[in-house]
């Protein structure tokens, strides 16, 4: 810490210099922004210096709100253009874009979208924005959702392949395409609510930021695609222009000055640097919930492969990154990051384990970015404020488990298999055959302790009664706004959501930083709470009064965790 400090007043000299240096510097009037592909929700995490050379990371959306914000804060630009080419995001996501978009606003900046075609994503974008401009030629497509899901099971019985599920209920139907030639009942009526949700959200959008009803909202999207003059006379746009006009077009008595953000982003004074010591504590559960250690892809999975690329979240990694964050003096608060489809059971609580305990000495807000299902809620019980876009896929409460069978193909392919075996015959691992009627019994006796066990973890944590939960939980799934109704989140909203809760709770002022834990090079023991050791000095008490002797390691060990 005594180093810390001199580099921090040498790094605080070298920006304050920059800073002056820049006020020379001529910003635009207008700044703009492409946005195409796709965007995670927060910075990368740490890394190596080799990893930072060898691969090109795509910007944030948390980046990208801090260079809106340092835009803003200019009052020589006028406003921000969003050239929205084909960025790939989820409605959740749009959201959070579209809170960045009105704290711009906010500022007396003026928020311009234009782009040669809109879909439902980018429009739903655009309608927050003070205006909608249109490339000539260009098209506002059919707004709308559609979900379409694809069934498995006939084409891998074709291939000799069987999956044998167990599960709670219907409603946890992670697997369903793949054990059905068609759409249960129970999917069909949770796909219906699902999109009823999102749909709603949509309209309410457009009615907000193009200043409509939502009943002409409702007419619009029925007369789409428009293009041309249509979309001019219903509204959807306010200008149909080429970029290369867009100078003009914005200028009063001359042509707008138009830099890209990259090109003009020196003339912007840096932020100074956050003063070292105490910050909040970032960890992620990102990806699938796996037993042993995470794994981080180099980059956004690509559509058709996302399991062979998606991040990993491993109990053994989390735990020592959560470990870290309670033994660091320093951290002050917690949030935890989930974008997670859930994964394994024991995994999931061995990191609810460890979060309860952060829980139990220091603030934690669990913040859920486009989806927090199952053992993505279940890490989210220990938090005593849970975070959720209002798009957010969150709930799942409910348990699955399921073996491939596939005897047949490998008999179809000549494939002759013997087996020696000693002792009972592995429940789950057996490729060879289904379950049969005691095994089925068994996986089910499982799956049902461990749902018992998720019920429990939520009642506990949202002073729920067991039978509230059974009743939204069984596998269903709610967006975010659904789950705040029904109490398994606290409130709807961002990182800003999030950091004010803890910057509140902790009683820290704006500018503590958030820091994320970096993946552990060393392991950390489990640390004994000042809770425990206090339970277990009064129970020495007592044995005192007995006539027994007072063990000293409680004593040592409060001692220790004070230090």
């Amino acid at each position: 810490m005594l180093i810390a400090y001199p580099i921090y007043l040498i790094r605080i000299f070298l920006v304050w210099l920059a800073n002056i240096l820049k006020k020379g510097l001529r910003p635009p009037e207008y700044v703009t922004f492409t946005l195409h592909g796709s965007y995670p929700d927060l910075k990368t995490p740490p890394e190596s210096i080799l990893q930072r050379r060898m691969i090109a990371r795509a910007k944030s959306l948390q980046e990208l709100a801090d260079d809106f914000r340092t835009v803003s804060k200019d009052p020589r630009v006028k406003g921000i253009i969003l050239h929205l080419g084909k960025p790939e995001l989820t409605l959740a996501q749009i959201q959070t874009l579209n809170s960045s978009i009105r704290e711009i606003q906010s500022k007396n900046k003026e928020v311009i979208a234009w782009s040669t075609g809109y879909d439902s994503s980018t429009y739903c974008l655009a309608a927050a924005c003070n205006r909608v401009l249109l490339q000539e030629g260009g098209i506002i497509y059919t707004l709308g959702f559609t979900n379409r899901q694809l069934y498995l099971k006939n084409a891998l019985e074709h291939l000799g392949i069987e999956l044998d599920v167990v599960q709670v209920s219907p409603y946890k139907s992670a697997l369903e395409r793949f054990v059905r030639s068609k759409m249960s009942e129970q999917v069909r009526e949770m796909t219906e609510w699902l999109l009823d949700s999102y749909y709603s959200q949509f309209v309410k959008a457009i009615a907000n930021g193009r200043n409509l009803g939502q009943d002409k909202v409702q007419e619009l999207i029925g007369q789409t695609p428009l293009y041309g003059e249509k979309a001019l006379d219903t509204g959807a746009v306010d200008g149909i222009i080429n970029a290369e006009d867009l100078p003009s077009y914005l200028g009063e008595e001359k042509p707008a000055r138009l830099a890209a953000w990259d090109e003009c982003k020196k003339c912007f004074p840096r932020p100074l640097p956050p003063r070292p010591g105490r910050y909040i504590a970032l960890l992620r559960v990102q990806g699938n919930i796996i037993d042993g250690k995470s794994r981080r892809s180099p980059s956004r999975p690509p559509v058709p492969a996302p399991f062979l690329f998606n991040d990993q979240t491993g109990d053994l990694s989390f735990v020592q990154q959560a470990r870290m964050a309670l033994k660091d003096k320093r951290v002050k608060a917690v949030l935890l990051y989930i974008d997670s489809g859930g994964g394994s059971a024991a995994a999931s609580e061995a990191i609810t384990a460890v979060l309860g305990k952060i829980a139990a000495r220091k603030p934690l807000v669990a913040m859920m970015s486009s989806i927090a299902g199952s053992g993505g809620y279940y890490v989210a019980t220990p938090a005593p404020y849970i975070i959720a876009q209002p798009a957010t896929l969150t709930g799942s409460i409910g348990v699955i488990a399921a073996k491939i069978v596939n005897a047949q193909l490998l008999d179809k392919l000549l494939l002759n298999r013997e087996t020696i075996r000693r002792g009972q015959k592995e429940l789950f691992g057996s490729p060879e055959e289904l379950f049969n009627e005691e095994e089925r019994k068994k996986a089910l006796d499982f799956i049902f302790h461990v749902y018992e066990l998720f019920i429990k973890r939520v009642a506990e944590s949202r002073a729920l009664q067991a039978e509230a939960v059974k009743e939204v939980g069984g596998g269903k799934v709610w967006t975010g706004e659904q789950a705040l109704s029904k109490g398994l989140v606290d409130e709807l909203g961002g990182l800003e959501t999030a950091l004010a809760i803890l910057h509140k709770e902790a009683d820290l002022p704006e500018n503590v930083p958030l820091v994320e834990i970096p993946l552990p090079r060393q392991e950390t023991a489990p640390l004994p709470t000042a809770a425990a050791w206090a339970e277990h000095a009064l129970i020495n008490m007592a044995n005192l009064k007995d006539g027994k002797a007072l063990l000293a390691g409680p004593l040592y060990f409060c001692q220790h965790l004070e230090k």
